[in-house]
């Protein structure tokens, strides 16, 4: 190099792909197939354009409210293409049915309310079951019908959820319907919560565009520890857990019953750091924007029971459940025989809501019949032992049958939960942990990793969260810092989608 120059190369390297003639093509492709998640490089450096815009309108609610509207039909664009189509279209139809039912009352109401309801669920019941109910039609009756080739549009058992939500509570006169479409399609589309959830209410969130969140110091800490907690246990335990799971259950007759113990340990957990980690990166971005999400976990692993635990595990689904299912039909108020009915119904919804297929229709009646035992046993027993111990079987017992569910949430086939079933009841033996141990240690810390940050102590893991927000600037962006690599040195090379994204 000549003296008394400089070396620009690496300026033209960090643009060069502005040069690249294929840029916008692959800027404005998409793949039904790797949908765009919160873990991706390329969302996490198109988010970090989106916000320096952000920061120059934050302050026009107008511009802001279409900004995140356009960011957010881009981002479901990104994994769905043409089907952003559908999705307008059911916003628009939705907007317009909600001011029709709020004008209308009596038989008319109630009608306009079913219509509504039926064609948002007609979406839902194409894309999602039709394939389900052809084959077992053909199975039933021996009919010949014919599968339809269909893809699942991203996020669709969510945002019909939502929808629905919507419109029962203005037929309810809880709510009343939005005025203005910008402000309808804003609440639907909102990209943090759009492909998995949390299920967001429309009371919830609506006030939240005319009147969002005042950034501030505060508020970015506590966006970015939830983002950051989100990424560790998405990409640090949940991607990895995934891997020995994933081994097992491909053919769970080939493993001892200790190694199909450990999967059935190892997907409690993984589903568990999956979603809340999704969810903790759902509400951090929220929150960076301005608006707050209701929490979707809360330590659910702690429960002293299966009530308790449906409290505290997907809270979005579960309330909405209660609120739209269980209570419609009548709830507690029907006498003892149809509460219990009534709970089974609803979690068999609940269920079938998770995936098109009988596996999740048993996990749901599972968990419904569970709820009527404890819902029996505190009628028979109504004084409850807290003492110390009581609580620590208590949380055993529940634990461990909800893990034993989960085995028929993962397998591949009621075949494969039962096989995994058989050698956990009939081939565990204790020395077979100790093979593991020596061929699998690191597997090994980590579920003990895993099972440490699920049954800590909520109060304490609370108190910790405070304490590392109010921690001085320098030391609070250390610890990122250091989490932060610890995220780019443990993640995989291929960062597996969020479990949810399949529901």
């Amino acid at each position: 190099m000549p003296p008394n120059t400089v070396d620009t190369n690496w300026i033209n390297n960090i643009f060069a792909p502005l040069h690249d003639p294929q840029l916008l093509q692959r800027i404005f492709s998409y793949s039904t197939k790797e949908p765009w998640f919160f873990t991706e490089f390329s969302f996490l450096a198109v988010f970090g354009i989106f916000l320096i815009f952000y920061a120059a309108i934050i302050q026009r609610n107008a511009w802001r409210k279409a900004y995140i509207i356009a960011f957010s039909l881009f981002f479901y664009y990104k994994s769905s293409g043409p089907f952003l189509g559908l999705f307008a279209l059911m916003i628009l139809s939705d907007y317009l049915f909600a001011l029709f039912i709020q004008k209308k009352s009596g038989i008319a109401k109630k009608v306009l309310l079913w219509i509504s309801l039926s064609y948002s669920l007609s979406f839902l019941l194409y894309f999602k079951y039709a394939n389900f109910f052809i084959h077992n039609c053909n199975e039933l009756f021996g009919t010949q019908f014919t599968d339809h080739n269909l893809f699942l549009p991203i996020g669709i058992s969510f945002y019909t959820f939502q929808s629905i939500s919507y419109l029962m509570d203005v037929y309810r006169n809880e709510i009343p319907a939005s005025k203005n479409v910008s402000d309808y399609a804003f609440y639907m589309t909102f990209f943090p919560h759009l492909v998995a959830g949390p299920i967001v209410r429309a009371k919830d969130f609506l006030p939240q565009i005319v009147d969002p969140q005042p950034i501030n110091a505060t508020l970015y800490k506590e966006s970015l520890l939830r983002i950051m907690s989100g990424l560790l246990k998405k990409l640090f335990i949940a991607d990895y857990i995934g891997k020995y799971v994933d081994i097992v259950h491909e053919l769970p007759q080939n493993f001892s019953g200790a190694e199909n113990l450990l999967a059935m340990y190892g997907y409690s957990f993984q589903i568990y750091f999956d979603f809340s980690g999704y969810s903790d990166i759902a509400i951090g971005i929220a929150l960076m924007l301005g608006y707050r999400l209701k929490e979707n976990f809360e330590n659910p692993y702690t429960s002293t029971n299966v009530t308790v635990f449906w409290r505290k595990w997907h809270i979005s689904l579960s309330s909405w459940l209660k609120d739209y299912i269980y209570i419609p039909l009548g709830g507690n108020r029907k006498g003892e025989f149809n509460t219990y009915l009534f709970l089974l119904i609803t979690m068999l919804v609940g269920g079938f809501w998770h995936g098109a297929d009988w596996r999740f229709v048993f996990w749901g009646l599972a968990h419904g019949l569970a709820l009527a035992f404890h819902k029996a046993w505190r009628q028979l027993f109504p004084k409850e032992n807290n003492s110390h111990w009581s609580r620590i079987a208590s949380t055993a017992i529940t634990f461990h049958f909800v893990a034993f569910c989960w085995i028929f949430f993962r397998a591949t086939s009621f075949g494969s939960a039962f096989a995994s079933i058989e050698q956990i009841v009939f081939h565990t033996k204790w020395q077979d942990f100790t093979g593991f141990w020596d061929s699998r240690s690191e597997m090994g810390i980590l579920l003990f990793i895993a099972a440490i940050i699920a049954f800590f102590p909520p109060k304490i893991k609370e108190k910790l969260f405070q304490e590392i927000q109010i921690l001085p600037t320098f030391t609070w962006i250390l610890w990122m810092t250091i989490a932060l690599q610890i995220i780019i040195q443990f993640k995989d090379d291929v960062v597996q989608p969020f479990i949810y994204f399949q529901f």
